[in-house]
């Protein structure tokens, strides 16, 4: 796995903070991976300018920054690349930001190539954009390093809420502890669109007792949508210290998914964290997701509910195998290679025009 040549290459983010789930998977930490593999690549230099750098990557970026990062790779003759890991147009549209939606088409259609998670998110995006057919290129999540972020100490507030989570899993020794954690978008993912999968739990509370931990920034919408929930529920503010822990307190990660525009291109990044956390995933499917259901359970909650609740000792080694499954696909060495892989046809395709 090796970049020809003494090629340099940067990414462009509006802010690199590893808060960001998006920032760590697609930006942060497929560029450790590539120093690791000996690729020079660096935090776009927004004071001096992409001058000598091969390609530059943005990353989910359309502000002014990106726009000026753009017109500064084509004045200086870098390939240019687009990253973006959500379906932007289907979020425009629930802000009714026509605006916002102008500038994500043309920021896409000045891109060399277009890098997504899934093939899904690069037809949505070629639908809402057809400039871009034939750009397309899928690039993977890369997987949640949880022991990464389990090395980070939490601070006096964070352990008191892990502290007050174990006392309240204590309180329901003999439940399946459930876990559901995310961001939240209203009318489309998160807390709000949680009925469906609530029931299917109140259906099993009916002869086995189940608590649901829900992981996130919204106390407001876990308290609106908790109130007739009817079955023990606590909520966890998301941290990037204490999510690890917090996440391994339980056996069960749920993923009820609203199948809309924004949701159907998404990854199996949230799956792939509480896989590689220890937990069973029970989830309803979109396309991605269907690669890992010979190792968890889709769209069965209550067959999937039992299995975990009875038989967990039976899922381990479906579990193991999940894990070195995504490890093989997903982990930090492939990703650096599919890379290095884009940035070598970029380099083709500039030699070749060059020609012409």
């Amino acid at each position: 796995m090796t970049v020809s040549g003494d090629r340099r290459f940067a990414f462009y983010a509006k802010r690199y903070s590893r808060k960001k789930a998006s920032i760590r998977l697609r930006v942060l930490e497929p560029m450790a991976a590539l120093r690791e593999a000996g690729v020079d690549v660096r935090r776009y230099p927004k004071l001096t300018g992409p001058a000598g750098c091969d390609a530059v990557v943005i990353s989910k970026a359309f502000g002014r920054g990106a726009v000026k990062a753009t017109q500064a790779a084509q004045q200086a003759g870098c390939g240019l690349i687009f990253d973006i890991c959500d379906n932007r147009f289907a979020n425009n549209r629930v802000k009714a930001s026509a605006r916002h939606g102008e500038r994500t088409i043309s920021l896409l259609s000045q891109a060399d190539l277009v890098t997504v998670p899934t093939q899904t998110m690069g037809e949505l995006l070629t639908a809402a954009t057809p400039e871009i057919e034939g750009r397309i290129r899928v690039v993977p999540d890369m997987l949640e390093d949880m022991s990464s972020l389990s090395a980070q100490r939490p601070s006096l507030i964070e352990r008191f809420r892990l502290a007050r989570l174990r006392r309240f899993l204590a309180g329901h020794p003999d439940a399946l502890h459930v876990v559901w954690f995310g961001n939240n978008m209203a009318g489309i993912s998160g807390v709000g669109e949680m009925e469906e999968a609530v029931a299917h739990l109140r259906v099993f509370a009916k002869n086995h007792p189940v608590t649901l931990t829900i992981i996130t920034n919204k106390p407001a919408a876990y308290r609106k949508a908790s109130a007739n929930w009817g079955i023990p529920s606590v909520y966890m503010p998301w941290s990037l210290a204490s999510f690890p822990g917090a996440l391994g307190l339980h056996r069960v990660a749920i993923i009820p998914v609203a199948r809309n525009a924004y949701t159907a291109g998404k990854s199996i990044n949230r799956p792939a964290t509480a896989i590689m956390a220890g937990l069973g995933v029970i989830a309803d499917s979109i396309e991605s997701y269907e690669e890992l259901r010979p190792f968890i359970v889709l769209d069965d909650w209550q067959d999937g509910l039992s299995r975990y609740a009875y038989g967990w000792d039976a899922e381990q080694e479906r579990l193991a195998q999940a894990r070195a499954h995504l490890d093989a696909h997903y982990g930090r060495r492939r990703v650096a290679e599919r890379w290095v892989e884009i940035f070598e046809e970029l380099a083709r395709q500039k030699a070749a025009a060059a020609v012409i």
